[in-house]
């Protein structure tokens, strides 16, 4: 088995707004391992970390992404473990800054970027390339978006986060939005 998740990061001060942004919030239930499909856990690097049980999540589209991060940074992290591909990213200021992705159908070397990578970037795709190196070709590229993200918020999916304070994460549930009403021809003819 593996992972297949999303996770996502947002500055805790912005937390509330997000969750409201996307009709989420806390059941009380906590855990240990977020094995429910919504989950989300603060970190003491300043981070709240959301984690969807799933690789693609289907209410937070790039377009949602494009306007959410006007307003603040927001990193997202798709995992595929199944198929060893990967991607993790940075929005702020309303576009994508930067882009990272590996996919080992492409090849152990494969690695897209797009924008300016951070500062972390290159130390740990020296490593990385080190670290295949010695192991044989084995797929250490895999990790270079997530270690990336990590560096940046102090967070990865497969380790034990030293920076969760509680230890836990705590369960959510999404209430869709109400739809629209609509009256009886409306409904017939499409109508609003």
């Amino acid at each position: 088995m593996g992972f297949s998740i999303t996770w996502f990061a947002v500055p805790d001060k912005n937390k509330e707004a997000f969750f409201k942004r996307f009709s989420l919030s806390l059941t009380g239930e906590k855990m240990d391992v977020p094995d429910v499909l919504i989950s989300t856990a603060c970190l003491d690097t300043g981070w709240t970390v959301l984690w969807y049980n799933n690789v693609t999540c289907p209410f937070i589209s790039e377009r949602e992404l494009e306007e959410v991060s006007r307003d603040y940074d927001i990193i997202r992290c798709l995992v595929e473990e199944h198929v060893m591909a990967c991607s993790s990213e940075l929005w702020s200021g309303g576009s994508r800054k930067w882009f990272l992705s590996h996919s080992s159908e492409d090849g152990p070397e494969n690695l897209d970027l797009d924008g300016t990578m951070p500062e972390s970037f290159s130390a740990i795709k020296e490593k990385m390339e080190k670290t295949q190196l010695a192991e044989g070709g084995a797929d250490y590229f895999f990790e270079i978006p997530l270690c990336v993200a990590e560096s940046i918020v102090g967070f990865k999916h497969d380790v034990v986060c030293k920076h969760m304070p509680e230890d836990v994460f705590h369960v959510m549930k999404r209430t869709a939005p109400a739809a629209p009403k609509t009256g009886f021809f409306a409904s017939i003819f499409g109508k609003k």
